[in-house]
């Protein structure tokens, strides 16, 4: 099954969603797809919220927005600085 979710980074003339062919994980509200060995992108409500190195990384980013229903990648960035003192 292909997964798609907007990339809230894009330029204008990048493309505006990833599409993704794995199964994802769902975690703390989130959805978490691998995207290579090393990378995973956290998804919530189709919005590429945090992009990590890491499945424990994804799933702390996950974990400090799972009671927000529109967290932005914004969200995710200030609250680990305040949590963990680290994007």
């Amino acid at each position: 099954m292909t997964h798609t979710y907007r990339n809230p980074w894009a330029a204008p003339h990048e493309p505006q969603e990833y599409r993704r062919d794995v199964e994802p994980i769902e975690y703390e509200g989130c959805l978490i797809f691998r995207v290579t060995k090393a990378q995973f992108d956290v998804v919530k409500n189709g919005v590429c919220i945090a992009q990590r190195g890491g499945l424990d990384g994804a799933k702390l980013a996950s974990e400090v927005v799972m009671d927000m229903d529109n967290a932005t990648f914004a969200d995710v960035r200030d609250l680990m600085l305040l949590k963990y003192g680290h994007v």
